[in-house]
């Protein structure tokens, strides 16, 4: 299945865990071929891909991220899958002091902002919620 945001049933299991706890999202993404801003925005004449649009988002979350404790902890591409298939451009971890702040951040008028720039590049990904622990 393919998406960009959760469904309501994602959001109230989330919402009933522990808001107090550490999270870390694990970010299976895909791009598209080529960004799709809207007509009036000033990177529509770029001719930016996909790919390039979503590292506009990531630089721009880095800095969010930073101001409210979190932190990305890996991002890099997709280059084969050893066992298994898929069809995935890149992975990133993100880890957050609390699902709080994680619920919190959307909100945030600095990340509004560059959100634009996720919608124009992402074609769909796959957040998965882990707990950090040990092995």
């Amino acid at each position: 299945m393919t998406a960009t945001q959760p469904t309501p049933d994602q959001i109230q299991a989330f919402l009933s865990a522990d808001m107090a706890a550490p999270v870390c999202m694990v970010n299976l993404l895909k791009f598209k071929p080529m960004a799709t801003y809207a007509s009036d925005a000033a990177e529509a004449a770029e001719n930016l891909t996909g790919r390039e649009a979503y590292a506009r988002y990531g630089a721009g979350v880095q800095k969010v991220l930073a101001k409210i404790g979190a932190k990305g902890q890996y991002a890099g591409p997709v280059n084969r899958f050893m066992i298994g298939e898929g069809d995935w451009d890149m992975v990133a971890l993100v880890w957050y002091p609390t699902r709080k702040i994680f619920l919190e951040m959307p909100q945030r008028a600095d990340y509004q902002a560059i959100h634009y720039h996720r919608d124009a590049g992402l074609a769909h990904q796959h957040l998965i919620e882990t707990t950090p622990g040990t092995l």
